[in-house]
């Protein structure tokens, strides 16, 4: 019996300890935010820490309602002072529920710009030529470290 109790407490331990120095990933959604004209969205990432073994940062954005929405989704640095940095990484395309899973590359953001903080943004319009402007929505902030 003796035994059987320090066989599970050590594997306990060994299981506890394992989990808790093991990087996991704590995919996260924005807030949903309402724009102009009262359209509403919000952005997912898979992560919100990227270490130098990643390969992508993962995002996906999803609406309410039914109506198509078009969009340039960029990555920004945020300044320590407030405002942004564009990293010239762009991606374009269009919605009506949600967006299929896309990926920008870690090393391109990383060599671009550097270690820091960061958000996608995704601004939308309702026609494809981009003339009509509805707004902006944000992802929460991800690091990459």
């Amino acid at each position: 019996m003796k035994k059987q109790i320090k066989t599970i407490v050590v594997l306990s331990l060994l299981l506890s300890g394992s989990l808790l120095f093991s990087q996991s990933a704590a995919a996260v959604w924005s807030p949903w935010q309402t724009e102009l004209f009262g359209h509403t969205a919000r952005i997912f990432t898979d992560d919100t820490n990227y270490y130098s073994g990643a390969k992508t940062v993962d995002w996906r954005a999803e609406k309410k309602g039914s109506s198509k929405l078009y969009y340039t989704a960029s990555v920004y640095k945020k300044r320590s002072g407030g405002g942004l940095t564009d990293t010239n990484l762009v991606q374009r395309g269009y919605f009506k529920h949600s967006t299929p899973l896309k990926s920008f590359s870690f090393s391109e953001i990383r060599k671009r710009t550097g270690k820091g903080s960061y958000v996608i943004q995704l601004d939308c319009y309702t026609d494809a030529k981009k003339n009509n402007y509805v707004g902006t929505f944000e992802s929460k902030t991800f690091y990459i470290k």
